[in-house]
């Protein structure tokens, strides 16, 4: 099971309108500050196109502050918007790492006041990645290419335990596959011949958490078993509970069973 510092997976947050911040279970403070444990990666996806609510472009805001607020010294943070067509577009991505303690074996109050800041900044800076203004310019929607430069950022990163946070509603719709109203599904078979072409990211590892997708009709289902199939081929882990609409809590656990 991966653990954080203090014995269990950090993402331990409420959120209905507005997002409440509970204590996860398990694990002392003291464990968390001492910085046992190996560091994590926190990887954010944004899917600004024009079929996202603005609702939803706030919730997300809200579930990264609260997110960026558990990082520790040594975690990174990274941001990517959704591609529009193809992979040949230039990404809009930013990656920081949360500075170190300027001594490993104590604490000291500059410390606190460097962390507080950096994630000050981090917030602020990130704030623009779920500002739902300026999106009629948006052309599509190419999840497909952008977890190939997820794929990138993890493995530049092996050391890090990584979670994708992605806040769309998955519906990829670009030239080739339109999800959208199941215009043009990929065909039976997509994802197989994909991985024997070498064709898709690699994601081993990679702990995913779907927030925004919708479940209650027979087109959402096969949208959803599209990439249930597709992230377990890519090697990454994506459990039925955690391909959500309008969550109410996250687990405390999303991935269990994955090794550091």
């Amino acid at each position: 099971m991966r653990e954080t510092r203090s014995g269990s997976r950090r993402p331990c947050l409420l959120f209905a309108v507005g997002l409440v911040a509970t204590g996860c279970a398990g694990g002392a403070a003291a464990d968390r500050e001492s910085g046992s444990g190996p560091a994590e990666m926190a990887i954010f996806v944004y899917d600004r196109s024009t079929s996202i609510e603005d609702y939803q472009l706030e919730l997300a805001r809200q579930l990264t502050n609260q997110r960026i607020a558990e990082l520790e010294h040594g975690d990174r943070i990274s941001a990517f918007q959704v591609l529009q067509l193809t992979l040949a577009e230039s990404p809009r991505r930013w990656s920081q790492q949360v500075p170190e303690r300027e001594f490993a074996d104590r604490a000291l109050a500059r410390d606190s006041i460097t962390l507080a800041r950096f994630l000050q900044d981090a917030r602020d800076y990130l704030r623009p990645f779920s500002d739902p203004a300026e999106r009629n310019n948006i052309d599509g929607t190419d999840l497909l290419s952008t977890l190939h430069d997820v794929g990138e950022e993890a493995r530049a990163h092996p050391e890090q335990a990584a979670t994708l946070y992605l806040f769309s509603d998955m519906l990829q719709s670009n030239r080739m596959i339109d999800m959208e109203g199941l215009r043009r599904m990929p065909p039976v078979g997509w994802v197989e011949n994909a991985l024997a072409s070498g064709l898709l990211p690699d994601l081993r590892g990679l702990c995913v958490i779907v927030v925004g997708a919708r479940m209650d009709t027979e087109a959402a289902q096969r949208v959803k078993g599209f990439w249930t199939e597709y992230f377990d081929a890519t090697g990454a882990t994506l459990l039925d509970e955690n391909y959500t609409h309008r969550p109410v809590s996250w687990p405390p656990d999303p991935c269990p069973g994955i090794q550091e």
